[in-house]
């Protein structure tokens, strides 16, 4: 069973970004490469930046995809892609074969079957995941796994999701395939985030599967990493005064 474990941090970037180098030096040393599941939103942006300026990172041997994706073009604004290019990626010495993006097409459940080939293609079937980075909204979801879409109990590796009927359709990797990750690491920042945080860690610290439905009810709970899940919270959304403690 993967262990949880809660870090209450000052600045979000300063916690994970360290150990993201370290566990990809250590996965480059142990299997050849490093690959992880990237996380859209603003919250992971900052560490993004940050891992842009580091110079010890052997990008020729990491390799990335995202765990969600909005279907909307490449270079539409809310895209995931275009904001982790613009911070991290089109400034780092990674091949490019070595992004695995998610397709664009007129038909989402046709671009979620071909990213899942295409990860299968290079990372086996299951996957091989190294790490998936997280998030988690205020209304609980993580990746595009949405509370209430049923999204969490889909199979296979990636799924459709459309929380919103006004709005573009997500594709996701599956509570399945991101627990196929060695480890996962969920970023959490602000008070608009503490009910759903709180919600999830009392849900989540137990060692049996929740039901159905309370992973419908709160994603997260739902993903249990081969090795370890990670959440990395600010004062702000774990509801303590004083940052800097570990659980």
């Amino acid at each position: 069973m993967a262990t949880l474990e809660l870090h209450v941090v000052d600045d979000l970037a300063d916690a994970w970004v360290p150990l993201f180098v370290e566990a990809c030096h250590h996965a480059v040393a142990a299997r050849g490469r490093f690959v992880v599941a990237l996380a859209g939103g603003g919250t992971p942006l900052p560490g993004y930046r940050r891992l842009r300026d580091r110079r010890d990172l052997p990008w020729e041997r990491v390799w990335v995809t995202w765990g969600d994706e909005r279907d909307v073009p490449p270079d539409h604004p809310d895209r995931n892609e275009r904001a982790t290019r613009e911070a991290l990626l089109d400034a780092v010495p990674i091949p490019a074969d070595h992004i695995v993006a998610w397709p664009y097409g007129p038909d989402p459940s046709a671009s979620a079957r071909a990213h899942a080939q295409a990860l299968h293609s290079l990372f086996g079937d299951p996957l091989d995941l190294d790490l998936a980075l997280l998030g988690l909204g205020a209304d609980a979801h993580t990746a595009s796994l949405f509370p209430g879409t049923g999204a969490i109990a889909a199979e296979g590796t990636t799924v459709v999701v459309r929380p919103d009927a006004d709005g573009p359709a997500r594709l996701s990797l599956t509570a399945g395939a991101l627990g196929r990750a060695r480890e996962a690491w969920a970023l959490v920042a602000g008070a608009d985030k503490r009910d759903a945080l709180a919600r999830t860690l009392t849900a989540r610290r137990s060692e049996a599967p929740p039901d159905p439905g309370v992973a419908d009810a709160l994603p997260l709970t739902a993903i249990r990493p081969r090795e370890a899940l990670h959440v990395f919270a600010d004062a702000a959304a774990a509801g303590e005064p004083n940052a800097g403690a570990a659980t």
